[in-house]
């Protein structure tokens, strides 16, 4: 059983992560806590890697599997 896996993300997709940390209140951020570690450790880790990314193709693009909501 593997307790670890590299992933391929792409910037967007570690964006969205990131966004979604941002927006936990904060009963979440305790829930969270309590199961698995501190969400605002697992952002500052995300980010960090973020920050090292190439963040020029991010903005609104036409994606054809996801269709925006607004």
């Amino acid at each position: 059983m593997d307790f670890e896996r590299n992933i391929p993300i792409n910037v967007q997709e570690l964006g969205v992560i990131l966004s979604a940390l941002q927006l936990l209140d904060t009963a979440e951020e305790w829930q969270i806590a309590k199961y698995y570690g501190s969400a605002s450790t697992l952002y500052n880790r995300l980010r960090d890697i973020y920050d090292e990314m190439d963040q020029s193709t991010i903005g609104e693009q036409n994606d054809p599997i996801c269709e925006p909501s607004f």
